[in-house]
């Protein structure tokens, strides 16, 4: 799997009228580390997604380990469709929720993990989600692997340990990415299109998957993922490449009016 010029992999990607294209966050459209998190996504990125909404009919999700609560205001005023916390609650663009009914089970658990990782690694940053929780650290905290181990033991089965580059997301059992995205290509405008999932850590891996069953293809950011056609070095080469696709489009939109 070796890295791909971005201008060449937007003129691989499908027509306007057939793409899926469903954006990871972290680590895919900003760096992995709190400083990236702290500046967020400039105005004119913001306006490209809008712009691309646009040219893909609607057909543009963000999928992530993050809560719809903290997706909408990366990309306010844009309301986007989501596909959250790994995949388990998914939000339409006109509003339509789909949340998981947590089980006391799940949120005895939830609790439990918070108390112990916190005591056991107190520098890891404990943040709760609705019907979850993720734990944040910096990318290479040696403790990382350690906590989650300490946190899927005490999962008792009840729900989902998904360690990644910068964080640990506890989620309900059957969460990911993959069936984030399978559900939204079940609907309009996602339905009959070629699914193409952009993401950089193991946890995308599942939506990777996911969008190759269901004839598309992934694009990995970076090294971590293996077992994916095409690759771009960093996020930044996301937005060239996002960029290079609009401008292709545009042109080719703006010749056939003429």
């Amino acid at each position: 799997m070796s890295f791909i010029d971005p201008h060449d992999l937007a003129a691989l990607l499908p027509a306007p009228d057939r793409l899926a294209l469903f954006l990871d966050v972290d680590g895919t459209l900003i760096g992995p580390t709190y400083a990236d998190r702290e500046r967020g996504i400039a105005a004119d990125r913001i306006a490209l997604i809008d712009r691309l909404y646009g040219l893909l009919g609607g057909a543009l999700a963000i999928v992530s380990g993050r809560s719809v609560e903290t997706v909408d205001p990366m990309f306010k005023p844009l309301k986007l469709p989501v596909a959250a916390l790994q995949g388990a609650d998914r939000r339409f663009a006109d509003g339509r929720r789909f949340t998981p009914v947590q089980t006391p089970e799940e949120r005895k658990a939830l609790k439990k993990i918070a108390t112990v990782v916190s005591e056991t690694y107190p520098t890891m940053d404990i943040q709760w989600k609705i019907g979850a929780l993720a734990i944040v650290y910096n990318e290479g905290d040696p403790l990382a692997e350690k906590a989650a181990v300490l946190a899927e033991r005490y999962s008792g089965g009840h729900v989902a340990v998904i360690p990644g580059r910068v964080s640990i997301d506890v989620v309900p059992q059957g969460a990911n990415k993959g069936s984030g995205i399978a559900f939204l290509m079940e609907h309009r405008p996602f339905l009959n299109r070629v699914p193409v999932h952009v993401g950089d850590d193991l946890p995308d891996a599942p939506g990777f998957d996911t969008a190759q069953d269901l004839g598309g293809y992934g694009i990995a950011i970076g090294g971590k993922v293996g077992g994916v056609a095409h690759r771009l070095t960093d996020h930044e080469e996301t937005w060239t490449m996002l960029a290079a696709y609009e401008a292709r489009w545009m042109t080719e939109e703006r010749a056939a009016a003429q």
